[in-house]
């Protein structure tokens, strides 16, 4: 494995120095094959598991500082307070991936927490991060979790872990907030010359370097959350600390993929005011945009910023219909925009499940309404929207299994339900890794059939839909 260590050249005023302290007992239980053939590594080499698992110090290995706005208020310092970046390994496809190892022990930005993540945390993260991947939504990877006979309290004892990660970057809006409200004019050019030169270098064959780079992490940011919007996804926790400049999904925390259609859904049972709900996702990250492009004010006059964030909503929606009309079949925006609305507000007042109403969609031959009805109470609402749909369908043409084939592509038969993630952590807790195992086995390749784990796309039973996710999570 050849670890390289660019964002530690960086110097002192990017992070500080940190290690992996080990757990007691401490062991590899589940690990990501492809993504590390993917990666180079060789994870049973001896070497590999001496310095994943801490024993053999690795050196500029590090933890980031960066400061963000949580729930709306400013943090001016805040940090990987359980995270180590181990450097950077170069992928098949040329580039470099950071190593990051979650729940690796205290650090200077712990704030007098115990650096630790608890088993369950791991495992929803592992969880979210490879059904996302699947589902082709920017995101990082899990390339191996650990257990061990620690105990970390929360309201309880519970296991201590750590999840090693990998992502294109680990470079979040907060780091140029931190260098901007503290002044350091320097180090923040620092990391502009940084992100240009290894995530957009590209914009530095441009007249403007900066203003395109910009640009460009305004569009990879909306169409990130045109994906969320499209797959159901709420991230729980839309920090400006938690937003990657990369345009990456990270820091899964409380997150959820939406069951029954609520618009204004909340995962987290810590957000009480609903400020990350599933409906302002898309509001939330322009407000957090705008929280990045302000860092700048001192490089672009005010225009210029305007003009950078005026590519977010254009980009967004033409992102979010695209992905909207391979779901439905269609290939008109009008249609797709004189039926999506109607069909969603059924969704909602039906509490239809979202997922699965759009796979059975996929099944829908122009002629059987009965699976699509069954679905709902008022059959009749949504038999006339069928009705409005076929006519659509029609008139664009096309031949009905092809389209059909083309939306099951697309709309997956399995994804993470919270029941599902609680299933598993609650079997792991007990040192049994097969329901784990299996339900990864389902969320790589959600839109395959697995009969032999169809119970897995099954509705939450009554007592799954009750659970609750917290920041402590």
């Amino acid at each position: 494995m050849n670890l390289q260590h660019h964002f530690a050249q960086l110097g002192d005023a990017f992070s500080s120095s940190t290690s992996i302290q080990p757990l007691a007992d401490q062991r590899l239980v589940e690990c990501n094959p492809s993504l590390a053939t993917f990666l180079g590594i060789d994870m049973k080499s001896q070497e590999t598991k001496q310095l994943f698992s801490g024993e053999q110090a690795i050196a500029h290995s590090l933890s980031m500082v960066y400061a963000g706005h949580q729930f709306g208020g400013f943090s001016p310092r805040l940090g990987d307070g359980r995270g180590v970046l181990l450097g950077e390994v170069t992928g098949q496809d040329g580039r470099l991936y950071d190593l990051h190892m979650k729940g690796a022990g205290p650090t200077p930005y712990s704030r007098r927490a115990d650096g630790r993540a608890v088993l369950r945390s791991c495992i929803r993260e592992y969880l979210a991060s490879e059904a996302m991947a699947a589902l082709s939504v920017p995101t990082s990877r899990a390339l191996a979790l650990y257990d061990s006979r620690s105990a970390v309290y929360r309201e309880t004892p519970e296991i201590g872990a750590m999840l090693l990660r990998t992502a294109n970057g680990h470079i979040r809006f907060g780091h140029f907030e931190y260098f901007f409200y503290q002044g350091k004019q320097t180090e923040l050019n620092q990391l502009v010359d940084y992100c240009l030169e290894h995530y957009y270098p590209e914009c530095l064959e441009t007249d403007s370097p900066l203003e395109n780079m910009l640009i460009e992490v305004v569009k990879r940011t909306a169409r990130m959350i045109a994906k969320w919007q499209a797959v159901g996804f709420q991230h729980g926790v839309m920090n400006t600390d938690n937003f990657s400049f990369t345009g990456e999904t990270i820091d899964y925390g409380p997150y959820g993929f939406m069951e029954d259609h609520q618009p204004d859904w909340v995962c987290n049972h810590s957000d009480y005011e609903g400020r990350y709900a599933f409906s302002r996702q898309p509001g939330v990250g322009l407000w957090n945009l705008n929280c990045l492009v302000h860092c700048f004010s001192k490089h672009l006059d005010k225009a210029q910023l305007v003009a950078i964030l005026q590519h977010y909503e254009p980009e967004l929606q033409t992102h979010y219909d695209q992905l909207m009309l391979q779901k439905m079949g269609l290939g008109s925006v009008a249609h797709l925009h004189e039926l999506l609305p109607a069909l969603l507000a059924v969704l909602t007042a039906e509490k239809a499940d979202y997922s699965r109403f759009f796979r059975s969609l996929s099944h829908f031959d122009g002629v059987d309404q009965t699976p699509l009805l069954d679905e709902v109470i008022d059959r009749q609402r949504l038999s006339a929207w069928l009705m409005d749909y076929q006519v659509a369908r029609e008139q664009e043409g096309g031949v009905w299994q092809e389209v059909s084939e083309r939306m099951l592509a697309v709309n997956p038969k399995y994804i993470l339900r919270n029941y599902l993630a609680h299933s598993v952590i609650a079997s792991a807790e007990q040192g049994d890794y097969l329901l784990m195992r299996r339900l990864l086995r389902v969320l790589s390749q959600p839109f395959d059939e697995h009969e032999e784990s169809s119970a897995l796309s099954q509705r939450a039973p009554e007592w799954g839909r009750s659970l609750e996710v917290s920041c402590s999570s």
